[in-house]
């Protein structure tokens, strides 16, 4: 190291600033690309460690960067420390910046302890304030709040303003934009969409939450349901979202005269209630069932326009006509309805049957 090392000495050194008639006495010279001086304090630049003070005026170069206060230069190593407040980039696989960062942090982990305008980019982002930008990893934090994007496996912010894309998306306080992932959680109130097969929001303005299974805590729609149709007169459901748009989970049962597995059926439907008067609204929903058993490869897809009508703030009833698409799959026969008003048979794997589905739900 001695043969690369450059020590910047004390003030009180000699420098060739200090020579007679050069500089004023007490004037600190320039640094210069010759020498890679620091121009105040104590510096070690190595190539291999480097420790510099706030006024070292080069990029840092080495397997351990060590930058007291605030730097605007590029810093490029295994690991880059800066203490103050930095803007320009750093690259290595530790990056830590002490204050705010303006630029891009680019590594195996990040850390930044104020505010973010950039991007980090890397395996583990971490952020104390802010983020006005992009960060982009596998989890990425930002303990302030967020405008702009995360994009990552796991995605924690305080608030969001942008978007929010990964498995898991987690906001304390709500925010506007998209959540877009497995798992959205929003805390406090979401101005904007929620895409994915868990949503959950405190309550939600100007969107709608689109998955399997989507609660809302305030102002969402949420009934359990039972309802009978031409193929299962024991239909149990449970309905989770928002009136503008709400998913279902169904358990059915169709009666014959011995219980088997071939007669129960699983499904999932969405819908949308549209308000047509105080109480009267339009059901249309779009509802798909699957045999639970390997023997009985039956689907059936099913449209159903209803008409309905709510009772006070707990009940509501619908019905209306319900046209299915019925396919068999292997050596199945198609699936016979109970009742129909009619049907119409296509091939031996396919055929469309006109029937009737009414329902009686409980709001909660």
């Amino acid at each position: 190291m001695a043969d690369f090392a450059m020590i910047a000495g004390t003030s009180g050194d000699r420098r060739r600033g200090d020579e007679p008639g050069s500089q004023a006495a007490g004037e600190k010279a320039k640094p210069s690309a010759e020498d890679a001086k620091s121009s105040s304090g104590n510096s070690i630049y190595s190539f291999f460690v480097n420790i510099v003070d706030e006024q070292f005026r080069f990029p840092l170069f080495g397997f351990v960067n060590i930058a007291r206060g605030n730097h605007e230069l590029p810093q490029f190593g295994f690991i880059n420390w800066n203490t103050g407040h930095f803007s320009s980039m750093q690259a290595s696989f530790v990056n830590t910046t002490g204050g705010n960062f303006k630029g891009f942090q680019a590594g195996f982990i990040n850390t930044t302890g104020g505010d973010i305008i950039g991007v980090q980019s890397g395996f583990v982002n971490t952020i104390a304030g802010d983020l006005k930008g992009l960060q982009t990893g596998f989890i990425n934090t930002a303990a302030g709040d967020t405008k702009g994007l995360q994009d990552g496996f796991i995605n924690t912010t305080r608030s969001f303003y942008g978007a929010q894309i990964g498995f898991i998306n987690t906001a304390a306080k709500g925010g506007q934009g998209l959540q877009m992932g497995f798992v959205n959680a929003s805390m406090q109130k979401l101005k904007g969409t929620q895409i994915g097969f868990i949503n959950y929001v405190d309550s939600i303005e100007d969107g709608i939450p689109i998955g399997f299974i989507s609660i809302v805590r305030n102002g969402g729609y949420r009934a359990l349901e039972y309802s009978f149709s031409e193929f299962y007169p024991f239909n149990a459901g449970i309905k989770l979202g928002v009136e503008r748009f709400y998913t279902t989970i169904y358990a059915a049962y169709k009666s014959v005269n011995e219980t088997s597995w071939e007669h129960f059926a699983t499904g999932l439907g969405m819908g949308s209630i549209i308000p047509i008067a105080s109480a009267f609204f339009i059901n249309p929903e779009l509802i798909y069932y699957t045999s639970p058993t390997k023997d009985v490869n039956q689907q059936l897809t099913s449209f159903v326009p209803s008409f309905g009508f709510k009772f006070g703030n707990y009940f509501s009833i619908s019905a209306g006509p319900s046209v299915t698409w019925v396919k068999a799959y292997k050596d199945n026969t198609l699936l016979k309805p109970l009742f129909h008003i009619y049907e119409h048979t296509i091939n031996d794997r396919n055929s469309i049957v006109v029937g009737v589905r009414a329902a009686v739900r409980l709001l909660f």
